[in-house]
């Protein structure tokens, strides 16, 4: 069977880093073209030296270009209250001597888009602010046609950083508009999915207590993320954007209803909101994203923990 290729955007991040982990571990079915990462987390120093030390201690030998370092148009916030200062908790990775690619980010990606083989196409990735796939599809237009679908981690019908907002729509919302307005098929691993994922406490004990040095520095991360507000009183840690990677790999064990999506661009308090059509009597027109709304907890807790303990 051919390998799924895809690009990974993302801004480590605890989740993050378990979703390059989880894609480190699946390269027996993706053919992993590259890493580009944007401002959400963390700031774009943080997030791209994370995605650096990571792809090292993973041992993924895929090139990593730095994108966009702030919104399109809005000031930068991050989540640094839930992920740490660094943006990995307190895991310490070992150093490494790895550098982001040199040129220009957006052209990078084109090019890794375009120069796949005539019947072969792009799964985009994307589990930060979508500011950098924006940014590719207004600066490069042609990528659209060799675009397979993107598997995104964001939105839902109600959110987290506002009560209306996921996190990641909601640090760039014009972004996220320009994306769902593209036409593309889209998957969304928003909220809906991602709260009904995630490891329990014994789980993530066993991680930190393994011998294993990867699966104890993730246990680490995932430890401090259960201290963090969202999860201290929580007994399930979600692992948001490892959802994005497992559904590209496993999609048998997800469920989800095709809808349209609107993103609001106000400064009002649904800043951020996708506006999911889930009327039945809505038009069949433009309703090019899969949201996904359920998913097979247990398959999921074993996918996740076999692919760590592989590495």
């Amino acid at each position: 069977m051919s390998k799924i290729n895809v690009w990974i955007d993302c801004d480590p991040g605890i989740d993050d880093a378990i979703a390059l982990a989880a894609a480190a571990a699946s390269q027996d079915a993706l053919h992993i073209h590259g890493i580009s990462t944007v401002a959400g987390n963390q700031t774009i120093e943080r997030v791209t030296n994370n995605a650096l030390a990571l792809s090292s201690f993973l041992k993924l030998d895929v090139p990593v270009v730095r994108g966009a370092e702030g919104p399109l148009t809005r000031a930068k916030e991050d989540a640094g209250h839930v992920h740490g200062e660094t943006g990995l908790g307190n895991t310490v990775l070992p150093k490494t001597g790895k550098q982001a690619e040199k040129g220009n980010t957006f052209q990078l990606i084109r090019d890794a888009i375009m120069n796949l083989p005539e019947d072969e196409k792009m799964t985009l990735v994307p589990v930060g602010p979508l500011t950098n796939i924006a940014l590719l599809l207004k600066v490069y237009p042609e990528v659209n046609t060799r675009i397979k679908e993107i598997v995104l981690m964001g939105g839902g019908t109600f959110g987290n950083r506002t009560p209306t907002a996921e996190f990641n729509i909601w640090g760039d919302p014009e972004a996220a508009k320009i994306v769902f307005d593209s036409d593309l098929p889209i998957v969304m691993c928003g909220l809906d999915v991602t709260h009904k994922s995630g490891l329990d406490r014994n789980q993530v004990e066993a991680m930190f207590t393994s011998q294993n040095e990867v699966q104890k520095a993730f246990g680490d991360m995932l430890k401090f993320y259960f201290d963090s507000p969202a999860y201290i009183n929580s007994d399930l840690v979600h692992i948001h954007d490892a959802v994005a990677v497992i559904y590209v790999t496993n999609p048998e064990i997800f469920k989800g209803i095709q809808v349209s999506v609107d993103v609001d661009c106000t400064d009002d308090i649904n800043r951020g909101m996708t506006v999911c059509d889930l009327r039945k009597t809505a038009p069949e027109a433009g309703r090019n994203v899969t949201l996904l709304n359920d998913i097979d907890l247990t398959a999921f807790q074993n996918i996740l923990l076999e692919k760590l303990s592989s590495l």
